[in-house]
């Protein structure tokens, strides 16, 4: 069994480990940055709050990193995840403000009610809420199921990488409509009170800035590789790769196979493969695509609109003008 080894130091930024991240070991988790001497083997997992910095190689293991990860050496059928949390919690806002758009119609009923009968919140209790959500919202209101449930699943399905500030909200979300003994939003007072604790997540995690978010290697093979930022793939390229990234993809030499996104911009020397290995270059609608040598077995993806390349093709630029993909 592997141990794990978590490093828990109020003073120190940065834990280095100076040799290879195994058995021997254990993982590595710290709150700060850490820095590996030597490479990272198989099934071994290294996570840090801050930057990750390996020397070696990384073989079959798992790397998460909080704002950057620079590898010297080769990734081979390995995880690398930089900023995800980030990530995770942006789309959970966003879903979550689509959530507070049922809900805060459903308060405005309440406050009617409370102002018709002179009564305060805590009088109108978790049933008499329920049965307004489905006066309210009225044809809606699976609609408003149906998000609801979205949510909650993605959230507890990911809950060991979310800020704690998300649990109670959740919680509550889940059970205002489904907790029968009434123990957990009681009445139109802690209802209330889940509408600020929403709309402050929603605040705090909605659209940061993700720019200076980095993953940085030589050379991949067989990996998933992810940022809240960019990617930059310094020297050989990838092989059958699973690559994204919010902002930008660079990468120096060739791609074979495999899936690269890149949110804003995708830019790589060669694709695809004599042999016409299938690789997928994804950008959003206003995205570019640049490629140096685009082999037969590229395709091309900007938004919804698909190009094939047949050919090989030199000094590809494709992105997408008045609804219409244009390939230079």
């Amino acid at each position: 069994m592997v141990k794990s080894v978590t490093v828990k130091a109020q003073m120190v930024n940065e834990f280095f480990h100076d040799g290879n991240v195994d058995v021997r070991s254990g993982n590595i988790q710290f709150d700060g940055d850490v820095r590996i001497g030597q490479d990272v083997e198989n099934s071994m997992f290294v996570e840090a709050a801050g930057k990750v910095f390996i020397h070696g190689a990384v073989r079959k293991a798992t790397i998460e990193a909080g704002t950057s990860a620079i590898i010297e050496g080769n990734v081979l059928s390995s995880t690398i995840s930089v900023g995800m949390q980030e990530m995770l919690e942006e789309k959970l806002a966003e879903q979550l403000s689509g959530i507070l758009s049922y809900l805060e119609r459903i308060n405005e009923t309440i406050l009617q009610i409370i102002q018709i009968r002179g009564v305060q919140p805590e009088e109108v209790d978790a049933s008499e809420l329920k049965e307004l959500v489905r006066v309210t919202l009225r044809e809606e209101y699976l609609d408003f199921q149906y998000e609801n449930s979205e949510f909650i699943q993605k959230a507890k399905e990911h809950s060991a990488g979310l800020s704690p500030e998300w649990e109670p909200v959740i919680e509550k979300l889940y059970n205002v409509f489904t907790d029968t003994s009434m123990t957990v939003v009681k009445n139109a007072e802690e209802f209330s009170t889940l509408l600020k604790e929403a709309h402050a997540l929603v605040e705090q995690y909605s659209a940061r800035e993700c720019g200076n978010s980095l993953l940085k290697l030589p050379y991949a093979i067989n990996s998933t590789l992810s940022c809240n930022g960019n990617i930059e793939v310094t020297d050989s390229g990838l092989h059958n790769c699973s690559v994204t990234a919010k902002k930008q993809v660079f990468i120096e030499g060739c791609c074979r196979g495999g899936v690269i996104v890149g949110s804003e911009k995708v830019s790589i020397q060669e694709t695809g493969s004599k042999k016409g290995v299938k690789t997928v270059i994804k950008t959003d609608g206003e995205g570019t695509i640049t490629i140096g040598l685009a082999r037969c077995g590229t395709e091309i993806w900007i938004g919804d609109a698909v190009h094939r390349i047949d050919t090989d093709t030199l000094g590809v630029h494709a992105r997408v003008i008045d609804g219409k993909l244009l390939i230079k």
